[in-house]
């Protein structure tokens, strides 16, 4: 067994003695190669480098979905046909507390367009357009209390008033 193990190193020296008489490549594949084309370049640096693969082109992005404006979202309601994009424009800006997108919101929530119909939330769209001067939004508060949810839905209305 000594014997194999003997052999098996002796042919490894033989192996490196080997490649020491062959010339020298550039490896690009390690950072001492790739350093020693960029000090001092010759034809085997050159050669590595015609050798190399042309890496592919990273994937595009995908392409952003086109957001409408305030104004699209506008006409969307206007026309009963306002779809997500709209409703989630209209929501950020409500957000922000801008008041003619609380209030287009909440007219939407109340009757259901671009979404299921939630008079809840358009009641508490409605007392946020209030908070923010929009004209008649108490009005509309009021009315969606008393014609548009049910005993539960105002008893729950009553009881986030009391929280707040």
């Amino acid at each position: 067994m000594m014997a194999a193990m003997m052999r098996g190193v002796g042919v490894l020296v033989i192996l490196g003695v080997a490649a020491l008489g062959m010339p020298a490549r550039a490896q690009f594949y390690d950072l001492d190669g790739a350093y020693r084309c960029l000090k001092a370049p010759d034809a085997a640096c050159e050669k590595e480098l015609k050798d190399q693969p042309t890496p592919a082109p990273p994937p595009a992005p995908p392409p952003k979905p086109n957001e409408p404006s305030f104004g699209q979202a506008l006409a969307h309601v206007r026309d009963k046909s306002a779809g997500p994009g709209d409703i989630d424009v209209l929501t950020r800006l409500a957000e922000a507390n801008d008041p003619r997108a609380v209030e287009v919101l909440a007219w939407c929530k109340l009757n259901g367009i671009g979404g299921t119909r939630d008079p809840v939330a358009a009641y508490w769209l409605y007392r946020q357009a209030a908070g923010l001067q929009v004209a008649h939004a108490r009005e509309n508060q009021i009315s969606i209390f008393e014609r548009q949810l049910t005993p539960e839905q105002r008893q729950d209305v009553l009881t986030g008033e009391n929280k707040r």
